[in-house]
């Protein structure tokens, strides 16, 4: 039941994301990665307490990919508006998704990639988090720094 009501809640909600991503800019006048807020709450349910829903509209460029290596301190869900999006989790082979389909990041899984493929048109994506507060939205993670000799 608490499932239930979880997933209505996400599909009825939007909000804004704090993702801060680093990507490849193949136009250098535009951020090729655009974030639009939605809408944040917090969720209302006893057994949810201290839980928001953050939501935003994330719009990728034609072509543009982000490739910095990241986590999420909380689940998100990724709903595809238009177009399409390639995305990668833990260095595996990465799955496009395309307008209508939703993908789902566990909390903390390394994120890879998030590319539009699309040389011609723009791809939009609802993304929603489920966070706990104080958790962080965004984290980058970089490759530990070889040892010095």
């Amino acid at each position: 039941m608490r499932t239930t009501m979880l997933l209505s809640m996400l599909a009825f909600a939007a909000f804004p994301a704090f993702a801060q991503h680093e990507h490849s800019k193949p136009n250098a006048t535009a951020d090729p990665f655009q974030f639009q807020t939605v809408r944040n709450e917090w969720l209302t349910d006893a057994e949810l307490k201290g839980y928001k829903l953050e939501s935003s509209v994330m719009t990728i460029a034609p072509g543009a990919k982000d490739t910095v290596s990241h986590r999420h301190d909380c689940d998100l869900f990724g709903y595809i508006l238009e177009g399409e999006v390639q995305i990668g989790l833990d260095h595996a082979a990465p799955v496009v998704y395309k307008a209508g389909q939703m993908f789902f990041e566990k909390r903390n899984v390394l994120h890879s990639l998030a590319a539009n493929q699309l040389t011609d048109k723009p791809s939009r994506v609802l993304l929603l988090f489920l966070i706990k507060d104080g958790r962080n939205a965004y984290t980058p993670e970089y490759p530990a720094k070889a040892a010095k000799k």
